[in-house]
């Protein structure tokens, strides 16, 4: 990894810490740490040149960019093949993203039913967003969105989150069409 990046990617981690530690995790700090990472995205092929990452055997694929120490959070690139989907879920934490290049639709749904019925869910759409060159997405804890890559080019985007990919807690997955709910293992009994 270039020394530019690294020292570009550990400064991003740094600020986006004082913004949680004074401002939070809500929609106020998570619209300035979308701010911070939008700049970085912008710098693209200087700091992110795509010979520098391998390309996803699939349809997409992260790369390891820093990882805050402790239980911090994790800062990845992400790259999507043309058409990859991915189904309404909740990673149980929050993330923000800023595209470098291509463009990926990010579909917002609330959840609908009280969660007392095990493996039933209904969820209904409220929003989207497109992330696109100069322009993010920002999700609080237990968010519901769904992707979708609509360019005919990757989408190569930076993907910050609350923590580590590594130590994730269990993420969620959504079947509207089925009414029903599946939650995948957590991720950060292993890690510890």
């Amino acid at each position: 990894m270039s020394e530019e990046r690294t020292q570009a990617c550990a400064a991003l981690l740094k600020q986006a810490r004082v913004v949680i530690d004074t401002d939070g995790t809500g929609e106020a700090g998570l619209e300035k740490i979308k701010t911070l990472l939008v700049a970085l995205a912008d710098r693209g092929e200087a700091l992110f040149p795509l010979s520098d990452f391998a390309m996803p055997n699939a349809q997409g694929r992260n790369h390891i960019l820093a990882l805050e120490d402790g239980d911090g959070m994790g800062l990845y690139l992400t790259i999507n093949m043309p058409g990859k989907e991915a189904a309404p879920h909740d990673h149980g934490i929050w993330c923000v993203n800023a595209a470098i290049s291509g463009r990926e639709v990010n579909r917002f749904y609330r959840r609908t039913d009280d969660g007392s019925r095990a493996g039933y869910a209904t969820i209904e759409p409220i929003g989207e967003v497109m992330v696109e060159p100069g322009h993010g997405m920002a999700m609080a804890d237990h968010a519901i969105h769904e992707t979708m890559v609509v360019s005919d080019v990757p989408s190569v985007e930076l993907a910050l989150y609350g923590y580590a990919l590594a130590r994730f807690p269990s993420v969620v997955w959504f079947h509207p069409e089925f009414s029903s709910v599946r939650a995948m293992p957590s991720r950060r009994a292993e890690a510890a």
